[in-house]
């Protein structure tokens, strides 16, 4: 009868025991996800910013299991450093940043676009002044020309933007012939860079137009001489 009661008591509190052991026992975190942040989405041709990833444990806290290793899909679009995750946007075009943890990986996608801004018209006026430069924004946002720059066709001349300088959505911006140290020349070019230092558009003319040199229609077509000048406003096209 003792016998009985011993093992009455015995083998409940032996199960008792196993049940508080396994619930105990804290499972050994690993690596369960990757989380990749891009601070912009969208890049411009030249832009440099730096991502950032934070592995994830099984039950979705932050865990330190090791250095990231940073990759790109498609390196022509944008680089990535491997070890620092500096991405440099390359080429316009789309491609996915790479964050690899422990053997697993965060996915980003990154869009990169070419500089906005583009020269729509341009007055030499031979070699007398009052020839001007028209810049022409055809994007759904209001573009910031701190840093951008225009040249002339050796690159000497450069007229920079001044701060707080902007255009709007679908608007011009004039850059007087005053503004290159050596004017407009009969024959010339224009180079327009961004603030990354990208070219985002050039056009150059081999004598005197009669009205002006213009793109037809705005900011789309090639260069074409106007039917009239139209400065800071749609071209008159033939």
């Amino acid at each position: 009868m003792k016998t009985q009661l011993v093992k009455a008591f015995v083998i409940p509190a032996l199960f008792a025991f196993a049940a508080c052991s396994d619930h105990g026992t804290a499972p050994v975190p690993e690596v369960a996800a990757v989380s990749v942040t891009i601070p912009a989405p969208e890049l411009e041709m030249g832009q440099s910013i730096t991502a950032i990833a934070v592995a994830l444990d099984q039950f979705g806290a932050p865990i330190d299991k090791g250095p990231v290793t940073w990759s790109s899909t498609f390196p022509p679009v944008a680089v990535v450093q491997p070890t620092t995750g500096q991405i440099l946007a390359i080429n316009s075009g789309m491609t996915q940043i790479i964050a690899t943890v422990a053997g697993k990986e965060g996915h980003r996608a990154l869009i990169v676009s070419p500089p906005p801004i583009l020269i729509n018209e341009v007055n030499p006026n031979g070699d007398g002044p009052g020839g001007w430069v028209e810049l022409f924004n055809p994007i759904p946002e209001a573009v910031e020309m701190t840093g951008w720059t225009i040249t002339g066709s050796d690159g000497s001349q450069k007229f920079a933007f001044a701060a707080g300088t902007s255009i709007p959505s679908g608007g011009y911006l004039i850059v007087e012939e005053a503004s290159f140290p050596l004017g407009l020349k009969a024959s010339d070019a224009v180079h327009l860079f961004s603030r990354f230092g990208v070219q985002s558009d050039a056009t150059s003319w081999q004598s005197n137009a009669a009205t002006t040199y213009g793109r037809c229609p705005d900011g789309v077509g090639p260069f074409n001489l106007t039917v009239a000048a139209s400065k800071g406003a749609t071209n008159i096209c033939a």
